[in-house]
């Protein structure tokens, strides 16, 4: 099921980008299966002690530090497990998408002004801006962990649209969640809920932005 809704091209004053799952992997797979060599025990800690619900606290602006402290005092032979979750961030992420950040280069050489509105831990933004420096070429970004408000509460929308100037009707909401895109929705942005870069391209061409036409692959990303 898709989630897009599209007004005249020319209405278009700004994209805003999700990153996570669209532009980057991020899955602390690609970190645990470095340190756990079954994969079963893997999962298990995974869905158990550092989990997606406990991981939320921390895209949510909880440092690591506090987040971690009752699962350290719970489970103290995993304690070097639990902490290189903090230690190992960076190895969480997969390798960016080329194609897209090159089609993000096309969009921000027509002079559309694109911005980022993300999940993403606030200790580790800094981490992101060194590893990832296409990330600078922004006109700005929201993270969640530096306001302490998670997509999709409408708060995070409402400070996007306040903190960048937004009129939400003339500005595309590009994410690869459902939920957020249905959030962005009911704020009033046009949305279009990312599947791959191919697609991505396609539904920019049919709505006038002005970027490449050439081929590209549908994603070209590694993948777990």
């Amino acid at each position: 099921m898709r989630a897009d809704s599209t007004t005249p091209a020319a209405s278009t004053e700004a994209i805003v980008f999700d990153l996570g799952g669209v532009f980057i992997e991020w899955n602390p797979r690609n970190l645990y299966r470095k340190l756990i060599p079954s994969e079963a025990v893997m999962e298990h800690f995974l869905e158990t002690i550092c989990t997606p619900t406990w991981h939320l606290q921390l895209d949510a602006g909880v440092s690591f530090t506090t987040a971690a402290e009752p699962l350290m005092a719970k489970h103290r032979p995993l304690r070097s497990l639990i902490q290189a979750y903090n230690d190992r961030f960076d190895e969480m992420w997969g390798a960016p998408s080329s194609a897209l950040v090159q089609m993000l280069a096309e969009i921000q050489l027509s002079g559309v002004p694109t911005y980022a509105a993300t999940n993403w831990p606030g200790e580790y933004w800094k981490l992101a801006l060194d590893t990832f420096p296409f990330l600078r070429s922004f006109d700005g970004a929201l993270v969640s962990g530096l306001i302490g408000v998670t997509k999709p509460s409408p708060a995070f929308y409402q400070t996007l649209t306040t903190t960048f100037s937004l009129t939400p009707a003339r500005t595309l909401f590009i994410d690869d969640r459902l939920d957020n895109v249905y959030a962005a929705s009911k704020a009033g942005y046009r949305t279009h809920q990312f599947l791959d870069n191919l697609d991505l391209r396609t539904f920019l061409l049919e709505n006038g932005l002005s970027i490449n036409q050439g081929d590209v692959d549908a994603d070209d990303r590694p993948r777990w």
